[in-house]
């Protein structure tokens, strides 16, 4: 790396701007918005060129309200993204079915959400934070962060080798899982939870889709070991994708391609789907799904959406973690701020507790989808005690369990328990989840 010319001298306490956001997705733009209301001079450097293709294009209704509280809700209605009233669960023969309807949830508020072709959606939040005022720099890395008497000295590369030195109070690294530059705080990992899992997935012309408003729902389908999701993102596009274990893809021992077709191929319920659809890009590859750091706060530094942690994606909780993780980020160190001081350790504690709590609940409902007879309780026709509206609360993104979906939650997996000794609910068939192709049925 080209040597970094001497920064300005500036005198202690002294900076060029009050906050770097590292990574211009959801969690960073929104990060942006939050902190431009709260009149804090705000660099945003994002190391790709936008509009950039992601994946993670499914949002949920519960993340509605940080998207409106940055002002940008009227451009994304606006803006022609696919209405998502629900979401539809199959088992791989196609004999189970399980739709859960967004406004037949517990609580009132939850009726929509959108699927968003990521491009031009994070382009829209990263322009709306443009026009609040902060500064966005594309294709710059953060090539290293020194700790200073009242913030942080940032190393800064363009793609052309120009090296720049910034001087902030604050930093919000929204980079993901992204290691540009040496932080000890992405090196310490909660021990992992689920086995490693990677995913392969293509857009799609001609997948099949129901009539009506659940022509936007997004479409689970349960194999072997993992699960499809078909994603429709506009009259034509579906966003189709398969996860699976590593260690089942590494058995396979064939292109990913080939493997998704197989996998296609040995579902009667994902034939049924993908009849008549042909893919409108190549296939990509992600992989190492399932994190979660340790500690989320420095005095002077916290990590946002998927800088602090990934779930599995199964329940498409991705985005509203990033948003939400923003939001909550902003509201913590603006009062700092404005008190001229870092946060408290009891600060830093809180946020990182707060992250992980508001991760548990969807922490647990995966390990229920992943479990056969967790997944046939979820899967019945009717959850025992009418649980369905609550389960309906949190798969739309409510994961901060008031006392009506607390109780109810916990019965919910109480019932998941017992199912494995006493089928309180029927068994799915054994060809219901059929084995991912090329592999043994478990």
């Amino acid at each position: 790396m080209p040597t970094p010319s001497p920064a300005a001298p500036s005198a202690a306490g002294v900076h060029d701007y009050d906050v770097l956001i590292i990574g211009g997705g959801p969690a960073g733009s929104c990060a942006a918005a939050f902190a431009r209301q709260k009149n804090l001079r705000t660099l945003v450097v994002e190391k790709d060129q936008f509009p950039r293709f992601h994946i993670g294009e499914s949002l949920l209704p519960m993340g509605n309200a940080v998207l409106q509280a940055t002002g940008v809700w009227p451009k994304i209605v606006a803006g022609g993204f696919m209405p998502k009233y629900g979401a539809e669960f199959h088992t791989a023969d196609g004999r189970a079915t399980k739709k859960l309807v967004f406004n037949e949830s517990l609580l009132p508020g939850l009726d929509s959400a959108y699927q968003v072709e990521r491009a031009r959606f994070d382009q829209l939040l990263l322009d709306h934070a443009r026009e609040l005022g902060a500064e966005v720099r594309h294709r710059t890395a953060v090539r290293r962060l020194e700790p200073t008497a009242d913030g942080h000295l940032a190393t800064l590369t363009d793609d052309d080798g120009t090296v720049h030195q910034v001087r902030v109070p604050w930093v919000l690294d929204a980079s993901g899982r992204d290691r540009d530059f040496d932080l000890a705080q992405k090196h310490e990992l909660e021990p992992p939870r689920f086995p490693k899992r990677v995913a392969t997935y293509s857009h799609f012309h001609g997948v099949a889709r129901a009539a009506g408003r659940d022509g936007g729902n997004i479409v689970i389908v349960r194999i072997g070991d993992g699960w499809f999701w078909l994603i429709p993102l506009d009259e034509k596009t579906t966003s189709v994708g398969l996860v699976c274990s590593v260690e089942t893809m590494r058995h396979a021992n064939t292109k990913p391609e080939l493997f998704f077709q197989r996998t296609v191929a040995a579902s009667p319920k994902l034939r049924e789907l993908m009849a008549g659809a042909t893919p409108t890009m190549g296939f990509r590859v992600t992989s190492d799904y399932s994190y979660f750091r340790r500690n989320l706060a420095r005095d002077r530094l916290l990590l946002l959406g998927d800088a602090a942690g990934f779930l599995d994606p199964v329940f498409s909780s991705g985005v509203h973690l990033a948003t939400w993780s923003a939001k909550l980020a902003v509201d913590l160190i603006a009062p700092a701020h404005a008190a001229g001081r870092a946060l408290t350790a009891r600060e830093q504690r809180r946020y990182t507790r707060a992250i992980r709590r508001h991760a548990a609940t969807f922490h647990r409902l995966i390990a229920a989808f992943y479990d056969n007879d967790s997944f046939a309780v979820f899967m019945c026709e009717e959850v025992p005690w009418n649980l369905t509206p609550a389960l309906t609360s949190i798969v739309a993104g409510h994961a901060h369990l008031s006392w009506p979906l607390w109780w109810r939650f916990r019965v919910f997996l109480l019932v998941c328990r017992l199912q494995r000794r006493w089928k309180l609910v029927k068994p799915l068939d054994s060809a219901a989840s059929a084995p991912v192709a090329g592999t043994a049925a478990s």
